[in-house]
Formats: C-alpha cells, structure tokens, sequence
C-alpha cells in the first residue's frame, strides 16, 4: 500500500506532543512488527539512508512497539542504522524473545474486548490481562534488554522523537517525548511490552504497556506533518475497537490532500516474519526482505521526500 498526495499541514491532535514546535515539515512513523518487524523496518531504512534519501532529517520521528526500536536507533544518528542492519544478519544474542501465536492472541484479545463502549476501556480491559504477566527477575526484561542496547543514561536525542504506550490500567494512549521525563531506554521498553507476553513496565508509577495496542502504527501522531512517511509490517483493520487505524488515518490525508507515503509489508516480506513474529529466527530474512521491498520503492520515495512528486 504504497499511497502519497500532496497538501498543507494540520496541527498535531491536542496533548500528543507536549512542546514539540507547531507545525512539522516531515515526519517518518514505524509501525510495530515484534522482532522480525525491527528487522524488516531496518532493512528498508538501511536502503533508502543507503542511496541517500536524507530520512534522518525528518521534523519528527514516531515509533511504536518494534517502531520505537527503530526509530530511536535512527534518532541517535543514521550511521547507527546501517550496524543496526548488518546485526539483524548474524544470530542473536541475549534478545528477548517468546512464542506469539498470532491467531489465538488474537483471539483473547476479542474476548478481553467484548462489549467495551469505547476505545479506552477495550484497552484498559487489556491493561489488566498484561499486568497478571509476573516480572521473574529484578526488573521487567524489555527493560534490561533496551538499557543495554541504549544504555542506562542515554540522553534523549535533539531531534523530536515520540514513542507511544499506553497505560495499563485506564487504557489512556501516551506519547512519550524528551519532555515528559522517562528514561530513554525505559520508554521504548513499554512500548514494546507487548500484552499477555511480557509484563508491563512501570512509568512514573503506572503500569504501562505496549502503544501498538491502540495502532499499529499510531501514524495520526504525526498528523501535523506536512509529509508523512509510514513504515508498516503489515495491513491494519479499516477500523477498530481499540482505536484509530492506517487506513483511516491515510484516508482523511488524501481526503484533504496531504501527502502520505505508506511502505507496507508486501506478501514475500510478511512470508519471511514466520510463524513467530517474537523470535529472532527469522530476523535476517527479514532484514533482508526489507531491503528487497526498499528497492522497489527508491525512486517514488526519494521524490516524495523531496517534496517533488506528482
């Protein structure tokens, strides 16, 4: 679903990025994806930094679950993403892994879910499933894992970077920024908590659970950009209960003719994620496959990047 349209900003929804400057020119989104979601996400973005598409330079940068991986490594400097890439090609170590079967995850998620009268309870009924998940050691692994990929006093980068949760117990969607005072590597952790799988992880206080909840991609936080480009691991629902989707979001934009760019996993991308989307298995065929996909979208990318498509 590669989509793109040409058009005037709109101001970021109301509480999403509090002291972000007004008005982003340009804003590259990561969707969630797991492991092999990372990697695929690498292997595109290695490509198009690779034949010099400046995406490093984008206004502001959105990141969920795998995204929030992604798009931190990009923030703290584009020469990081290619070792990022070539890492995805060697068997991994010391990462967090654990058995995701899609269908029936799926399946609880609905019945957690049913008859919920809004986005934010369906989400806080979920909230409480997650935080049942019981921490086995000294501190939630994600944590652990995403200090030592980060490192403990990692500084948030200059650059606006917005990762999303959501709290696990009211269901309330938060972006974390620079601003709101969570350690780097403590946000991207909750981002990535994935309910049901891992156990919540605790900002300021609240147990706080993976943003892809809510969206696969969260892409309308950055709905203030003039320019948005969307990395996606796969299709989204046109619609649902728990909150808005990339279809929605792609459509108002071409609707009032703003541009959106929308790289979606393709069917051989999706086919190298495997059966276990939260197994390092597979991470370099996806990387791999990411890069593939990337190639076939250089030249409309770089354009839209420009500002110059049709």
């Amino acid at each position: 679903m590669n989509r793109q349209q040409v058009v005037e900003g709109n101001p970021i929804p109301s509480g999403y990025l509090a002291g972000a400057p007004a008005g982003p020119r340009t804003a590259v989104v990561f969707g969630g994806g797991g492991i092999t979601g990372i990697a695929w996400e690498l292997g595109v973005l290695a490509r198009l930094l690779e034949v010099g598409i400046p995406l490093d330079d984008a206004d502001l940068v959105v990141g969920t679950s795998a995204g929030s991986v992604v798009g931190t490594t990009l923030r703290l400097g584009a020469s990081g993403i290619a070792d990022a890439y070539a890492e995805q090609l060697v068997p991994a170590a010391a990462t967090p892994e654990a058995a995701l079967d899609g269908e029936d995850f799926m399946q609880r998620i609905g019945q957690a879910i049913q008859g919920a009268t809004n986005a934010e309870e369906a989400r806080a009924r979920l909230g409480a499933l997650a935080r049942q998940v019981p921490v086995t050691g000294d501190e939630p692994e994600l944590v652990t894992a995403m200090r030592g990929r980060f490192g403990a006093d990692a500084a948030w980068p200059e650059g606006q970077l917005a990762i999303c949760t959501v709290d696990a117990t009211d269901g309330e969607f938060r972006v974390l920024t620079a601003a709101s005072g969570v350690p780097l590597h403590v946000a991207v952790a909750a981002s990535c908590s994935v309910p049901l799988v891992w156990p919540t992880v605790e900002v300021d206080g609240r147990p706080t659970m993976d943003g892809g909840i809510r969206s696969g991609t969260n892409a309308d936080v950055a709905d203030a950009a003039e320019r948005v480009l969307v990395l996606s691991c796969g299709p989204e629902l046109a619609q649902s209960p728990l909150g808005p989707t990339l279809p929605g979001v792609v459509s108002t934009r071409m609707g009032a003719d703003r541009p959106v760019f929308v790289i979606e996993a393709d069917a051989e991308s999706i086919a190298s994620f495997g059966a276990n989307s939260l197994s390092s298995a597979n991470r370099g065929p996806a990387a791999e496959a990411g890069r593939r996909q990337a190639e076939g979208v250089v030249e409309a990318v770089r354009a839209f990047w420009a500002g110059t498509a049709a």
